[in-house]
């Protein structure tokens, strides 16, 4: 729902760019009450049903140490994090 309401917003050519921290591969969103973690296909399969068009995709917030199997990372350490840029045709 959301996705629409951002997509109607938009002009064509606006920008849509989402940050969120990575679950693992074949959960969903099942997590995102629990671990606040969203499996990255996943998202951008919703927002592209939405109507956007994937442009870019950002590693700078990546952490391959993350086992994004909980909330905070055991020991402490930074979260695996994507980001998705995505344009409205």
């Amino acid at each position: 729902m959301m996705n629409r309401a951002v997509f109607r917003a938009l002009k064509p050519g606006g920008i849509y760019v989402i940050a969120d921290h990575a679950g693992r591969p074949g959960t969903g969103i099942s997590e995102a009450g629990t671990l606040h973690r969203i499996e990255e296909d996943f998202l951008r399969h919703e927002v592209e049903a939405a109507g956007f068009r994937l442009v870019a995709t950002g590693d700078f917030l990546r952490n391959p140490n993350d086992p994004r199997d909980r909330n905070t990372p055991d020991p402490p350490q930074p979260k695996d994090e994507f980001v998705l840029k995505f344009d409205k045709p």
